[in-house]
């Protein structure tokens, strides 16, 4: 099977969900504002499923991206405040302060940074202290969820003009889609065209033929989960600039279930070894489209969970029946 075709199943029913959610729903779902709206919300999920699908290709797996998330967006927040001058006050209460320039820079920074330390923490402990990645991150989930809450006390941090990544636009486009797109053709250059790529995929096809071809199995599973908690603190940053705000106990909530179920549909395998970014991509717009539209539908958010959660249960079976097919054995 070629390294696009596991994509053609996807993208047919991407395309069937766009026509049905056209006709059922013609005047809303396909407004201009509507379907920049889905790319705007496609861009945070976009940008982190990009990190995920490199951890997915090495047969790793980051339950913690949404508490990373969260964690992010509040340590990229308290900052500006602080460093706009806010006091403990207006901080806590959520009271407007006018940021400037070189506050919006530090927590930017700061933000990016968070995720990239947080993301190194995962790889260390699943790379070094061999933990299962599973378990790891359902472990640093908990740890990441509870010190954003601690940062604030649980309280918001209003950041109301931190607001250019949403409302922003490059050629009428908005930044945040711009932005996603960029990440995703890097990473796609990446694990395409570059040796780091082809590290990437060797590790997923096989740790024991990685190793003893000589590459550094350890630092390679580290730099993976690095560069996924970078791009979950770049995502926490689009999503701050879209809801004004870092809610520590809302932000990032289902977030890893939209992250995982985007890879996954777009043709990654959980055991490892395949995956590309254009699979990613059509997995981000599936879940966003179908959102959407049973949102326009006034479907229960309830019925949409369940939705994504039996879609990661048949891209599992899909990938384990295409695993029989090609090898009885395993």
């Amino acid at each position: 099977m070629s390294r696009y075709s596991r994509q053609l199943f996807p993208f047919c029913t991407l395309v069937l969900i766009f026509a049905l959610w056209s006709v059922l729903a013609p005047e809303h779902f396909l407004s201009v504002r509507n379907l920049l709206n889905i790319l705007r919300g496609a861009s945070v999920t976009g940008i982190a499923a990009v990190g995920m699908t490199f951890v997915v290709i090495i047969a790793g797996i980051d339950l913690s991206v949404g508490a990373m998330l969260s964690l992010c967006a509040i340590v990229s927040a308290v900052p500006m405040l602080v460093f706009s001058g806010a006091g403990l006050v207006a901080i806590e209460n959520g009271i407007y302060v006018p940021l400037n320039g070189w506050a919006i820079a530090a927590g930017t920074v700061l933000g990016v940074l968070t995720g990239g330390a947080a993301g190194f923490l995962n790889g260390e402990l699943i790379a070094r202290l061999k933990l299962m990645p599973f378990l790891a991150t359902l472990g640093t989930m908990v740890v990441f969820r509870s010190a954003s809450l601690l940062v604030n006390d649980g309280r918001p941090a209003v950041v109301s003009d931190y607001f250019w990544l949403d409302a922003g636009t490059v050629f009428g486009v908005p930044a945040a889609v711009v932005l996603f797109f960029g990440v995703l053709v890097v990473g796609g250059f990446l694990l395409q065209y570059t040796t780091f790529g082809r590290y990437v995929r060797a590790l997923g096809s096989s740790p024991l033929t990685a190793l003893h071809a000589g590459i550094d199995v350890t630092r390679l599973k580290v730099g993976v989960y690095t560069i996924c908690g970078i791009l979950v603190g770049v995502a926490a940053l689009v999503r701050m600039s879209r809801v004004g705000a870092a809610n520590p106990s809302s932000a990032g909530v289902g977030l890893e279930l939209d992250v995982i179920a985007a890879v996954l549909i777009g043709g990654a395998s959980p055991t490892g070894g395949r995956g590309t970014m254009v699979g990613t991509l059509i997995g981000v717009l599936f879940v966003a489209l179908l959102r959407n539209g049973m949102t326009l539908l006034d479907i229960s958010s309830y019925w949409q969970l369940m939705t994504v959660g039996l879609l990661v249960l048949a891209a599992l079976a899909q990938d384990r029946f295409e695993t029989l097919r090609i090898d009885p054995a395993k």
